[in-house]
């Protein structure tokens, strides 16, 4: 789990908000251009339909489909290559992530671009209304008051920040992000001991339980 439930709010509003920019990098099978995946059929899916919305050109969509073919292949290449560390592959595949993406953005023109930004600002502005929706269903639920409330959106707010910038951050590898990101979720837990009394983290514990979350501890 990356995110304290009363957080996942500002972790949901960060992959809104960047989600229509990805429809076009996901790796592995179904992606455009690339083997597709069980049942599905060449010009239907979210790739596809993203592409009939920006208005794609043949010759993008024929550069897309090179771009993915070949990026399909060095990720094929990479997973049979057992003569590398599995740290080594994480970054290389990270690389292949990267230059994949890198490819695929230079293939937009500006008005796709613009179009892609509008997007992106309207699912931002979706997230946080769903964000704001969920954090007044939090607080009728538990009973908080309104001190209450302003602390636990000053951590969500404080949360964000901080995933923001080490998802950012180039300088660590995915095992490192990986171990902060577990220190950044004791760290919340300590704070959401300090904000809510010992009965409204009993009751979140019940409002998630089975979802391996235990607030008390």
């Amino acid at each position: 789990m990356i995110a304290i439930a009363l957080c996942a709010g500002a972790a949901q509003a960060q992959q809104d908000s960047t989600h229509a920019m990805h429809h076009f990098n996901r790796r592995g099978p179904g992606g455009f251009g690339g083997p597709g995946g069980p049942g599905r059929r060449e010009g239907h899916g979210p790739e596809q339909m993203m592409a009939k919305r920006l208005h794609f050109s043949d010759q993008q969509k024929q550069q897309l489909k090179d771009i993915n073919k070949n990026y399909h292949q060095q990720l094929a290449d990479l997973d049979k290559n057992l003569d590398i560390t599995v740290r080594e592959q994480r970054a290389k595949l990270a690389s292949l992530h990267e230059d994949h993406k890198a490819q695929i953005q230079a293939l937009y023109t500006p008005e796709q671009k613009a179009e892609l930004q509008k997007m992106k600002d309207q699912r931002r502005e979706m997230a946080q209304v769903n964000a704001k929706a969920r954090a007044e269903k939090m607080k009728i639920k538990l009973g908080l008051s309104d001190d209450q409330a302003r602390q636990l959106a000053d951590l969500r707010t404080a949360t964000f920040s901080k995933m923001k910038e080490l998802r950012s951050n180039q300088s660590l590898t995915p095992d490192q992000k990986r171990e902060q990101m577990k220190s950044l979720v004791q760290d919340q837990k300590q704070q959401l001991k300090s904000v809510l009394t010992p009965d409204q983290l009993k009751q979140l514990d019940e409002m998630h339980h089975g979802r391996g979350r235990d607030w008390s501890k």
